[in-house]
């Protein structure tokens, strides 16, 4: 084995100066859009108050009358990583994966570039459909969602992560996935609904 000083000492050199460029290099590159805590506990306080104020498909109470609805809220990062998540009381305990796939679908298949919804699956996965058989897919993040309550979320036009609403019906679901996504709305340019020229849909 060559253990020639010279040789070391001129590898390691090489070595630090290629680790020194490469921290130069990260120093210059733009800091990647993300949520903040502020951002994520506004996201869920919104989606929280327009559940109260939304009337349930389906729930009543002993006289019948009809009541708020009541969900689970969760939000992802661009990643797909849980980040926060509002559960109100007697909520569905089944919708809380469906909430959290919703949101783990929107932020899957949007981009900085395009924006979907999980009701923007639906016509788009059914049989002929340019992303029929799409649901087979991602069984390990727990499956995707085809139905509306999953929105992505964008800060200064990128995608930051997303929210999905569950425990209702789906078109109250998405109301309040909509409230909740209030200041942080994908670019219209960029929406499904927009690019297709209304073909496919964002939102009902």
């Amino acid at each position: 084995m060559n253990r020639n000083p010279r040789v070391i000492r001129t590898v390691l050199a090489a070595v630090v100066l290629a680790s020194a460029a490469g921290l130069i290099v990260a120093a210059t590159l733009p800091a990647a859009a993300a949520l903040g805590a502020d951002d994520i506990t506004k996201i869920l306080d919104q989606a929280e108050q327009a559940a109260k104020k939304e009337e349930s498909l389906l729930r009543v109470n002993a006289e019948g009358k009809k009541q708020p609805t009541r969900m689970h809220i969760i939000v992802v990062d661009r990643g797909g990583r849980v980040v926060g998540q509002r559960s109100m009381a007697d909520a569905w305990v089944g919708s809380i994966a469906i909430a959290r796939s919703k949101a783990y679908t929107a932020v899957a298949f949007s981009s900085n570039e395009n924006a979907l919804t999980t009701r923007t699956l639906g016509p788009l996965t059914q049989p002929g459909g340019p992303l029929w058989n799409i649901g087979n897919s991602n069984l390990a993040e727990g499956g995707l969602i085809e139905f509306p309550g999953g929105m992505p979320l964008y800060h200064n036009g990128e995608l930051v992560g997303a929210i999905g609403v569950s425990g209702d019906g789906v078109d109250q679901d998405e109301k309040v996935a909509e409230a909740g996504a209030k200041g942080f709305e994908a670019p219209k340019a960029i929406r499904v609904d927009t690019v297709t020229n209304n073909g496919v849909p964002y939102t009902k």
